[in-house]
């Protein structure tokens, strides 16, 4: 009795290891499925930050994704060679329960390194999105970036949404974790952002990390600088990547412009009618000044009666 409860035991932690390790590949591939922009456009448009730089592990899970919408057909490429590839081209195949918007493989091989591209279109529209896929032997001992946060310019009132994510592999280790935080950069200082404004996202079991920042109701005071922070192995290895997020340029309004502009005209004016008036009386006034100088130097000679030739 007690040896088969041990084995029940055992096989149960091998059923819930499988079961925990298939709802990871799961999640890994509906990437397209959560986090996505908001908006009820029906259009072609891709629904998720494009990440340009992918990265995996030799043997390791890895999935690439195309997060879009509104599209009739989807297409995948490697190196300019279209889907679906041998085994000496790539080992990566489409997943169709996600609409054809991921390519995974379970076990990521060096022939998988390239550029990897997917178009999706309808009748009147294409889309393509590219990303490079680099296969490593090992883990890296640094966060590697992914996703760079990208500048914004958003006017008052609106949403603005950054996103950053780094590739920082199996650390392998139960102690040894991954951190990813926003920060507000002020001139002397770095202030944390609320945790209600982020959302950390981790895929491919935890190989990528990354958080986005939504700032709802943008005001006055929302306009900055902002700064993600990847901390890897317990912030012994740190990375940063910053972004602005700018307001519309300010606009004078029509009364403000219309004045301005009368204002350059009747100066322009002016200095018109300055220009001609020395142009015209230029002669005048140099003839007069000669016969002044002419004047002086005589009443100087009458004065000290300074003889002169008869």
């Amino acid at each position: 009795m007690s040896k088969f409860s041990v084995k029940s035991v055992v096989k149960l932690e091998l059923a819930l290891f499988f079961l925990v390790d298939a709802m990871s590949r799961v999640a890994g591939i509906d990437h397209c499925s959560s986090h996505l922009f908001a908006g009820n456009s029906t259009n072609t448009q891709f629904t998720k930050e494009v990440v340009n730089h992918e990265y995996a592990v030799l043997n390791q899970f890895k999935s690439l994704h195309c997060c879009a919408k509104g599209y009739r057909s989807i297409e995948w490429f490697k190196d300019g060679r279209p889907y679906p590839w041998s085994g000496d081209v790539s080992t990566l195949i489409l997943y169709p329960e996600a609409s054809n918007q991921t390519i995974y493989t379970r076990h990521a091989s060096f022939v998988d390194n390239g550029n990897y591209t997917c178009v999706v279109s309808n009748e009147t529209m294409k889309l393509e999105q590219h990303m490079s896929l680099v296969v490593q032997a090992n883990s890296p001992d640094a966060p590697l970036p992914t996703y760079r946060p990208k500048d914004q310019t958003v006017p008052l009132g609106h949403t603005a949404r950054f996103y950053c994510e780094a590739f920082v592999g199996n650390l392998g280790l139960p102690d040894v974790n991954s951190d990813i935080s926003w920060y507000r950069v002020y001139e002397r200082e770095q202030v944390p952002v609320s945790e209600d404004q982020q959302k950390v996202i981790r895929r491919e079991d935890d190989q990528n990390i990354g958080a986005i920042l939504e700032l709802s109701n943008v005001d006055v005071k929302s306009y900055g600088r902002y700064m993600c922070r990847i901390e890897m192995g317990n912030a012994a290895h740190r990375f940063e990547m910053s972004a602005w997020l700018f307001g519309p340029p300010v606009k004078a309004d029509e009364s403000s412009g219309a004045l301005l502009q009368f204002l350059a005209i009747v100066l322009a004016c002016m200095a018109f009618v300055v220009l001609l008036t020395v142009y015209r009386y230029a002669p005048k006034w140099r003839q007069a000044s000669r016969k002044k100088s002419n004047q002086s130097r005589m009443d100087s000679a009458e004065k000290f009666n300074i003889p002169t030739r008869p």
